[in-house]
């Protein structure tokens, strides 16, 4: 029996007598979960595992020594650095340096790796850094300035992938009849709609409160447009819909939007999950992608609350809403991912930094997360988002020739390693005017070289 993903199997495992055998002296949850997530999510190969040295002896087959003792027939051993043996949460200060060109850490002095590769990609996906305490953000969110990637400029990289393929090579130059399936790449484009429209679905209290302000700071080019959207006589900015459903269907896209659907507050200022604008705008994007929902800002520790805002989408929507992205992409972990795995959320979308290009996590392939405070797995899928539109305008200020630079970039790195690219827009983003003027080509651009479609 393969080791699942929620428990650990203590005794030896013996299975598949033509696939790769690994032997470790500890079957612990965290080994499990790694070789789980390596041989049958990144390099995808037969595996299975025994903790008895006299079965690993006598296998004639393929073979990999997870030990820190050698052993002679083992052709491929990787020596530990503990960290998948451990309980609890320590504070690690991993010593990062290169090897062939890749940035690797838990060093160790021999086996076919410099490096215990398990230990490091483990550090990396279960995202042991978060749990520490550090100085959040002003929306109490981990500081990308303060992970391992971003102060070894390696951010932009899924080097968990790359190591993989490292790994793939050592097997296969040792035992070249093992086989290995190959990943697809995929191209997941999503949009979260914070605020569904600029100026329609606000009751007459928010109305007149945005055109008092408009006036008080004498933006008469505000009124004109408020009212002349409010009398029909003008589309709305941020409905950009039937224009994204057309390039979605241009290039045979299914996107997935995010819907804020919580109370009006500070930071949640979408239109009245009640309203009748609102319940036409899910109806109309159920046409065009799958509908998620876009926990509300203060609502990522709270059940209830979440539980709440899906309802109201799914009221009209006719499938179970299976996935998410928090507001703001605020996470806290592993509160967060509790909480998403009680009400049945199975993919969360949200592992990415507001301020930062790249990969939160160092890779592009989907994966269950680790609780690490329980030393379990939580069925919920996460999925990695390495740009995002406000990532490249509002925080790091760059101009829409240097955001498509890097979103090309980040693409052909995603496709070569055959991971997930996964865009985070917001509909306001795609208007084409005042700041986000030029945004729209990019926006087209992006879905070309993402989807590999030669229209």
């Amino acid at each position: 029996m393969r080791p699942t993903l929620f428990a650990a199997k203590s005794s030896p495992i013996l299975v598949d007598m033509t696939g790769l055998l690994i032997y470790t002296p500890q079957i612990t949850q965290r080994v499990a979960y790694i070789f789980q997530l390596f041989f049958d999510s990144l390099i995808r190969t037969p595996y299975s595992i025994t903790t008895d040295e006299a079965v690993f002896n006598a296998y004639t087959g393929p073979k990999l020594n997870y030990s820190v003792t050698s052993i002679s027939d083992a052709k491929v051993h990787i020596v530990p650095g503990g960290l998948l043996t451990e309980k609890g949460i320590k504070a690690q200060t991993p010593e990062v340096f290169v090897w062939n060109n890749l940035k690797v850490f838990y060093g160790t002095t021999s086996g076919s790796l410099p490096f215990d590769i398990f230990s490091a990609s483990f550090y990396l996906v279960s995202r042991y850094e978060e749990y520490f305490p550090s100085k959040l953000d002003r929306h109490k969110r981990f500081q990308y300035k303060n992970c391992i990637a971003h102060k070894n400029n390696f951010l932009d990289e899924p080097l968990v992938n790359m190591w993989a393929e490292e790994l793939k090579k050592i097997i296969l130059k040792e035992y070249p009849a093992v086989v290995f399936s190959l990943n697809k790449y995929s191209f997941i484009p999503t949009i979260d709609i914070d605020t569904a429209y600029a100026h329609l679905g606000r009751n007459i209290f928010i109305t007149a409160g945005a055109y008092l302000k408009a006036l008080y700071t004498l933006d008469f080019k505000a009124i004109l447009e408020k009212t002349l959207v409010l009398l029909r006589l003008k589309k709305d900015p941020y409905n950009t819909y039937h224009y994204q459903g057309a390039i979605f269907a241009k290039y045979h896209l299914f996107p997935i939007y995010f819907l804020l659907a919580g109370k009006r507050g500070h930071y949640d200022k979408n239109i009245s999950p009640r309203s009748l604008r609102f319940k036409r705008l899910v109806k109309q994007l159920r046409l065009i992608g799958k509908i998620g929902i876009h926990p509300s800002y203060h609502s990522n520790k709270h059940i209830e609350i979440v539980e709440k805002e899906i309802k109201n989408v799914e009221r009209y929507n006719s499938e179970k809403i299976t996935c998410s992205r928090q507001h703001y992409l605020r996470l806290s972990l592993p509160e967060t991912y509790r909480c998403l795995a009680k009400i049945g959320i199975t993919d969360d979308y949200s592992m990415a930094y507001a301020p930062a290009v790249g990969f939160r996590a160092s890779i592009c392939t989907p994966f269950y997360f680790y609780d690490l405070r329980t030393e379990s797995v939580l069925p919920v899928k996460v999925h990695s988002s390495s740009i995002m539109d406000g990532t490249l305008k509002e925080y790091l200020h760059l101009s829409p020739n240097r955001s498509i630079i890097i979103i090309k970039e980040l693409i052909q790195k995603t496709k070569l390693l055959n991971g997930e690219f996964i865009p985070i827009w917001h509909n306001h983003s795609i208007n084409d005017k005042g700041g986000w003027k030029d945004w729209k080509t990019i926006f087209e651009t992006m879905m070309e070289v993402g989807s590999d479609k030669k229209i």
